[in-house]
């Protein structure tokens, strides 16, 4: 954590924020810092008396702590200076689907997508080309109007930290990339404030292949991990809220988008790229914007999720918070390396929108 960006972006205690108060956060320990960045410490609010970690150099910011070290201990405490055979053993031995087996998965997908156009030794000759998430957030910001208000950006689900590095980049303003994914927000972390990408690219079966090459860190990022739908700011704090394939991560999109307008100063955008490729592990079915059976409220096609989302972003009783669109939605194409011989294509719904602006007739 850049205590720069600490101190431009003032986060408030998560726990409190949730019961209508906004309690700031002091920096209560640090126990390791160099060239001010702080790579472990404290964080606490005087309020509530909740403290949270800064660990490998990310803040932990969600409101139920507890719960959240919990269910991520395995992540959190597993260690990253394992050698590859050794880290391939114990892979093997623990089986195909275990923890370890299915967040290199995961880590190899986007941490391949995301940086692998920029690693000195990649061959190329693979099924599909890296840097669709670079590519789907440059159509994003095209359509974006100009010129934003002043402020930050936030860049929700921000995966191993491409889009963020991006946005600082296309921008130059400060950009807090935000993730839940404790392997993944360490990926980013290393990336967009260390300079330096590190992941395993799955080959076929177990075989895995470490990558580690250096990249430009300008200093103007960072990485946070926090809940997109309880976020540890004041209200009306960014200029531009950005969220590519997240929406139908979250277990309540209709609440992630008031969260989203929440935080957006007035005239603040937001863009959203979503497949809408549902899951009930991770969605209940209830919250699922279209894609059910049966008929649904709008023209009676259950399945037109655009249509449930375009909904939520327009004036009447479905509307989600504050944001409202602000230009015709768009599609584009993101296709997912899963090894040497497999990868995913999805197509994934473009949407704009702006924090009170009125929408475009459909």
């Amino acid at each position: 954590m850049r205590l720069a960006h600490f101190h431009a972006l003032r986060p408030v205690c998560p726990a409190c924020r949730l019961q209508g108060a906004l309690a700031p956060l002091a920096l209560a320990c640090v126990e390791e810092e160099r060239d001010e960045i702080v790579r472990s410490g404290v964080l606490g609010c005087e309020a509530c008396g909740n403290r949270y970690p800064i660990l490998d150099g990310l803040p932990v910011l969600v409101p139920d702590l507890p719960r959240f070290l919990s269910d991520n201990l395995f992540y959190l405490t597993m260690r990253r200076d394992l050698t590859p055979g050794v880290t391939a053993l114990l892979a093997e031995a623990t089986g195909p689907g275990a923890g370890i087996d299915a967040i290199r998965q995961h880590v190899s997908s986007y941490g391949w997508d995301h940086w692998a156009d920029q690693d000195p030794a990649e061959a190329g000759g693979e099924q599909v080309e890296p840097g669709q998430v670079s590519r789907v957030l440059a159509q994003l910001l095209d359509g974006l109007p100009a010129p934003l208000p002043d402020g930050p950006i936030i860049d929700l689900g921000c995966g191993a930290g491409r889009t963020t590095a991006d946005l600082a980049e296309r921008t130059g303003r400060l950009v807090l990339g935000v993730d839940l994914s404790v392997p993944l927000a360490r990926v980013a972390w290393d990336a967009v404030v260390g300079g330096h990408v590190a992941y395993e690219r799955r080959r076929a079966g177990l075989h895995f292949e470490r990558r580690s090459f250096s990249v430009r860190a300008e200093g103007k990022a960072d990485v946070w991990i926090a809940d997109a739908l309880a976020l540890p700011f004041a209200d009306e704090g960014f200029a531009l809220v950005t969220a590519l394939n997240l929406l139908d991560c979250l277990r309540d999109p209709k609440a992630a988008l008031a969260e989203f307008g929440r935080v957006l100063t007035p005239g603040g955008a937001c863009a959203l790229a979503t497949p809408f490729d549902w899951s009930g592990a991770a969605t209940p079915l209830a919250n699922w914007l279209g894609g059910r059976g049966g008929r649904g409220a709008q023209g009676g096609e259950g399945a037109r999720c655009d249509l449930a989302l375009d909904a939520l972003l327009s004036e009447g009783p479905s509307a989600a918070g504050a944001l409202r669109r602000s230009r015709a939605p768009g599609e584009a194409e993101w296709r997912i390396r899963l090894h040497d011989r497999s990868s995913m294509q999805y197509l994934t719904h473009l949407s704009w929108s702006a924090k009170g602006q009125p929408g475009l007739a459909a």
